[in-house]
């Protein structure tokens, strides 16, 4: 019995999910990729925008749109119109065999269509209610429009946190960095909540914001900024201060980032590795406050010593040696990274038209692996339509007249 289970945590378990682009669909792609049926709600003229997205950084690739894929795999469509009563009494009737209703739709646009928490659960009472917005659900603000880079970037205070401060203007957010964070605590809020019914019968409404992300990730900088004079202590987490936590350019341009947070620990090792072992025993650096006292002048005297050979001569004499440190990867190293690779943190995907991509999994792994037992393509609009219809009751002539009213697709 266990093998069948393994890699079908949430088998049995269903979504619907009423969601666009990456935040919320990204949290039905992790509840999919373990076993559950996630059923994504689609306009019938153009579908979720995000399969027509343009905004010229590659995602259309070949026959495959990689960010659609990335986010929609293994789910199915059902392209029906929820502004038409019977588009909407069709999908209630969904609704009345889902475990889980997930949705981007900010509150008041939600209501206007009739599908807020109190209308669905008097169709069914046992219904989790899933909600993911820019800013939160309360406030004066729960109706505002919000994305990645607004909210959890921006507002977040990722830009400001992350800019160099010899940089006159904010850098730029990599691609749905805020949105895969996010999509990861909307599929723990949907666990938690299917574990809470499990044992009590009660049903949950969750709420996971961009907004609420990006105070998790940042709680360490928000805690400590309740205490007197922060913003001066931040100004002083420069190299001056850590020199045993910093990235170190090596003789071909490459990084060696140091992460010695117990640095007596380690600081002979690195002293014997550098070929400077008298370094050890340097009265200015013998201590933690030594280090940092004379930090400045230590970092020029690290910097001097990576600076004498490449990243593959470092490699070499710390190979073997138990301590943190690690080359800085471009993208392309992570991809080809072995143990990325080992991990199977990708998994190959065969699109519409047969061409094989490759997705990366979730970040939980289940018995050793977080790819799906059975690796399924992103959904094209409405493939599911008739078969979801049909089995919830709808005979042939109601679907034809559905389709040709427009309503379904």
């Amino acid at each position: 019995m266990l093998e069948t289970l393994d890699k079908s945590t949430f088998a049995g378990v269903r979504v619907i999910e009423l969601a666009q682009f990456v935040f919320v669909p990204g949290g039905g792609a992790i509840l999919a990729d373990l076993g559950a049926e996630v059923i994504k709600i689609e306009e019938p003229k153009g579908g979720d925008p995000y399969r027509s997205l343009k905004i010229n950084d590659g995602r259309q690739t070949g026959s495959a749109n990689l960010a659609m894929e990335q986010n929609n795999r293994g789910k199915k469509s059902l392209a029906i119109d929820l502004k038409s009563p019977e588009g909407r009494e069709v999908f209630l009737k969904l609704i009345e065999t889902a475990d889980v209703f997930l949705t981007s739709i900010r509150p008041a646009a939600i209501e206007r269509l009739g599908l807020g928490i109190e209308a669905l659960r008097e169709r069914n009472p046992q219904l989790i209610y899933v909600r993911g917005n820019g800013t939160g659900f309360r406030g004066a603000e729960a109706n505002r429009a919000g994305y990645d880079a607004s909210c959890f970037w921006a507002r977040g205070g990722f830009a400001e946190v992350l800019r160099p401060k010899t940089y006159d203007q904010p850098i730029s957010p990599r691609p749905a960095l805020g949105d895969h964070a996010g999509s990861a605590n909307i599929a723990l809020g949907i666990a938690a909540a299917l574990f809470r019914r499990e044992r009590t019968g009660v049903a949950s409404v969750i709420d996971v914001s961009l907004l609420s992300t990006a105070t998790w990730i940042l709680s360490a900088d928000l805690v400590l900024s309740r205490i007197p004079g922060y913003n001066e202590m931040v100004a002083n987490q420069n190299v001056s201060r850590q020199p045993l936590t910093r990235a170190y350019r090596c003789a071909d341009d490459r990084w060696i980032q140091l992460m010695f947070l117990d640095p007596d620990r380690y600081w002979p090792g690195l002293c014997e590795r550098l070929g400077r072992p008298e370094l050890a025993g340097d009265p200015r650096y013998a201590t933690v406050d030594q280090r940092a006292a004379h930090g400045l002048e230590l970092y020029d005297v690290l910097s001097q010593a990576f600076a004498t050979r490449p990243a593959r001569a470092w490699g070499e004499a710390f190979a073997g040696w138990d301590a943190p440190w690690e080359f800085i990867q471009t993208i392309p190293e992570v991809a080809e990274d072995p143990q990325v690779r080992a991990n199977g943190h990708f998994f190959d995907v065969e699109v519409s038209d047969g061409t094989k991509v490759e997705l990366v999994t979730g970040p939980v792994f289940v018995d050793g692996s977080a790819a799906p037992a059975n690796p399924r393509r992103a959904p094209l609009k409405g493939e599911h339509t008739e078969e979801l219809l049909s089995g919830a009751g709808l005979d042939a002539a109601t679907l034809d007249r559905l389709r040709t009213a427009g309503v379904i697709v």
